[in-house]
């Protein structure tokens, strides 16, 4: 073997890791055309955070569609111009400032919502981090912390901060959107390692927290929404120089909607993909 191709054999096993990691675990892929036939006749309200793009907007905007009183949050509400226009339509969706990280916001929407029963509490907002800071020998650990304050602590502060509004509720169902990348025993590669960890540790805490929660009726849920075409799956597949096939947001949003409205307390706790498949850990 020449020296060339030598060098070119190593740059596709490299890439080749890349794309496992883009692709592998995150989600069985469902791409049919058919919509997923929810519970539609089922209506309450439902709390998101990172509503205002991607599959977070898009399943703000179906729950509005079935009637649900929906408090859609983001952390930057003046800016988030598509949610926006789905309020325009559906005025019985709110949109509400969160940022996951800032607990006097948190503490804000809190004292708001006081005595309004949530009957989905769905933690979505989520952050990739940049793909290169990732990588052994160029680890940056700010956007090591930053990613873990968001992906993990995020989802935390807000269940424990919104228990007792769920509690009120009739469905008492906390959400987690975790990935499949999170799951160790399918891990292909090791790229996107602080966000893959990210996910692995959101994995726990949500599983420990259904295990406290079970005795009080209160479901706890964790939802890989799939390989879904939105700005951070693009970000990923850039940097891995990747092209694979991808869910739309919406199909994606069905599927994850389906699966909450399947979720009782036999489920609880468990990795569960959009297409109701159950991950290894």
């Amino acid at each position: 073997m020449t020296d060339n191709q030598t060098k070119k054999a190593a740059t596709d096993f490299t890439r080749r890791r890349v794309v496992a990691a883009a692709a592998g675990g995150l989600a069985t892929q469902a791409l049919s055309s058919t919509r997923v036939s929810a519970q539609e006749g089922q209506t309450g309200t439902v709390l998101i955070t990172g509503s205002n793009r991607g599959i977070g907007l898009r399943i703000a905007t179906i729950y509005a569609e079935r009637g649900w009183n929906v408090i859609a949050t983001a952390r930057k509400p003046e800016a988030a111009n598509d949610l926006k226009a789905v309020q325009a339509n559906h005025h019985n969706l709110s949109i509400e400032r969160l940022d996951v990280t800032e607990d006097e916001q948190i503490a804000a929407l809190v004292d708001k919502l006081k005595g309004q029963p949530i009957d989905v509490l769905l933690n979505n907002a989520a952050i990739l981090g940049e793909p290169n800071q990732q990588n052994f020998g160029n680890y940056n650990f700010e956007t090591f912390h930053k990613i873990l304050d968001v992906n993990v602590a995020g989802p935390l502060k807000v269940a424990q901060a919104f228990i007792d509004n769920v509690e009120q509720s009739e469905q008492k169902k906390i959400v987690a959107i975790t990935s499949g990348q999170g799951s160790i025993t399918t891990s292909r590669g090791s790229s996107i390692v602080f966000y893959n960890l990210s996910k692995s540790a959101l994995n726990m805490a949500m599983h420990s927290l259904a295990m406290d929660l079970r005795q009080r009726g209160i479901i706890v849920a964790l939802i890989s929404p799939g390989a879904v075409d939105t700005d951070m799956m693009a970000l990923a597949l850039e940097r891995a120089g990747a092209n694979i096939p991808l869910l739309t947001p919406e199909q994606s949003a069905l599927m994850v909607i389906d699966m909450i409205d399947k979720h009782d307390l036999n489920m609880a706790g468990k990795f569960m993909a959009h297409d109701g498949k159950e991950y290894n850990w």
